[in-house]
């Protein structure tokens, strides 16, 4: 039960995506015309049809398939998505039997779905005409233009259990043991131990404060002083030191499309505004939109302590 359950809030979660087609006052599901083409259904639910077509738009809503992926209609997840389609329309004729639909409050909601989908359409559509790939290259190189990047350091480590045993590695490389040599041997963190202790480039910021001072406080090719942390104790060797590289066309791909694309979504109302006859009754007014700054700075990853 709970896993049906599901598949019908799935179905109807994709339906809100989906936006419902009529006039102001969507159709009552008894008024729907059936089809004449009878392949393109997939099944009749007292004589209303629902088409093989509602089930991949479905499907691809839920993102049980990617948008344009075929999805054929004997296969398992065809009848799935299928069925969770013919018990949302069961329950939505039995709604409108009992007159549910007729409600004020039930009203509002059905026009509020169907305005908000189409909200949702035209914000897409806008997206894609006046957002191309110039426009977000241009905007990429503009904030890359102006970023300040810091600096990065490729930084190994080893990490004992105690400081007698940090001792002894100290003791180990200053016989001339190669550090990365002391860490595949003597280091107790095992993500790192097999790789000689490599922790990869790190920025200051993206460390702990401990990890921090240590690569502050150390010359590139020079050992850090031994220093404790929650995991046991830990010494660092600053391979090298280069300028932070900047993120990717691809790492800001996602923040750039959405701030021109609302930049565009602001312009568009500020013309429907401006275009149409709107008579508020209220002398109260709305706070001034406010355009968050586009931020460039990527996600960062942790380092454990």
């Amino acid at each position: 039960m709970q896993v049906r359950i599901a598949q019908i809030a799935a179905v109807l979660a994709a339906s809100a995506g989906l936006g419902l087609s009529g006039c102001d006052q969507p159709a009552p599901l008894t008024e729907m015309a059936v089809v004449e083409d009878s392949s393109a259904v997939a099944a009749y639910v007292d004589g209303q049809p629902i088409y093989a077509s509602d089930v991949i738009f479905a499907a691809e809503a839920e993102g049980a398939i990617e948008t344009g992926d075929a999805l054929e209609p004997d296969s398992p997840e065809f009848n799935r998505v299928l069925d969770g389609l013919i018990d949302v329309r069961l329950m939505a004729m039995e709604a409108e039997a009992r007159g549910l639909d007729e409600d004020p409050q039930s009203r509002f909601r059905l026009q509020s779905i169907r305005e908000n989908t189409l909200s949702n359409i035209l914000i897409e559509t806008v997206v894609a005409e006046r957002v191309d790939e110039a426009a977000v290259r241009k905007m990429y190189e503009a904030q890359i233009a102006i970023s300040e990047l810091g600096e990065e350091a490729r930084v190994r480590q080893i990490v004992t259990a105690t400081k007698s045993d940090m001792d002894q590695v100290i003791a180990e490389l200053d016989s001339g043991v190669d550090f990365a040599i002391v860490a595949s041997q003597q280091s107790i963190d095992e993500p790192t131990r097999l790789e000689g202790g490599d922790l990869g480039y790190l920025k200051e910021d993206e460390v702990p404060p401990a990890f921090a001072q240590a690569i502050l406080a150390t010359a590139t090719g020079g050992v850090s002083r031994p220093f404790e942390t929650a995991n046991g104790w830990r010494i660092l060797k600053v391979e090298e030191r280069r300028e932070e590289a900047p993120p990717s066309l691809e790492e800001l791909r996602g923040p750039i499309l959405n701030y021109l694309g609302m930049i565009e979504i602001d312009k568009l109302l500020k013309q429907l505004r401006s275009e149409s006859a709107i008579d508020r009754r209220s002398s109260a007014s709305a706070p001034a939109l406010r355009t968050d700054p586009f931020s460039i700075a990527p996600e960062e990853e942790d380092v454990d302590e």
